[in-house]
């Protein structure tokens, strides 16, 4: 079941994804000794915890909807941060261009159905792990058979 706390994570998985892509981009203009260095240690600590509030965010989120969002919000900030930050320019095209993939996002999140849940624990059926117990449960029965 869809909780805000999944939202929190895709959000915190966005923002750590901006984070890592920009830092990344200014520590080219750092100066002082293992700017470079520090700058990749930076980006990859971001990158990571991006990827992991991501798989969060999908334990209660389609994954198609997760990763539209992940992918166009970040696409959008990270391009916004790179006009505010970086000195690039906001282009017609640039702003259309992130305005369809922002209708993308919503439209996958919109079209994408959530699937029936089994009401006893909230986790989607094809999610669920076999157990091991069940499989043995199987094959003591087909044994008992012969």
């Amino acid at each position: 079941m869809t909780k805000p706390y999944h939202w929190f994570c895709l959000m915190g998985a966005i923002v750590f994804e901006v984070a890592g892509t920009t830092v990344m981009k200014m520590a080219q203009g750092w100066s002082f000794a293992h700017a470079a260095l520090l700058g990749l240690a930076l980006m990859w600590l971001a990158i990571g915890l991006s990827y992991y509030m991501l798989a969060k965010a999908t334990t209660g989120l389609p994954v198609g909807v997760a990763f539209a969002f992940w992918e166009g919000l970040g696409l959008t900030l990270i391009t916004l941060c790179s006009v505010a930050l970086l000195g690039e320019s906001m282009t017609l095209k640039r702003a259309l261009g992130l305005a369809c993939v922002l209708a993308g996002a919503l439209l996958v999140h919109h079209g994408t159905g959530h699937g029936k849940e089994d009401k006893n624990d909230g986790i989607h059926p094809a999610a669920r792990p076999t157990s091991a117990a069940g499989s043995m449960h199987s094959q003591s029965r087909a044994g008992g058979d012969a």
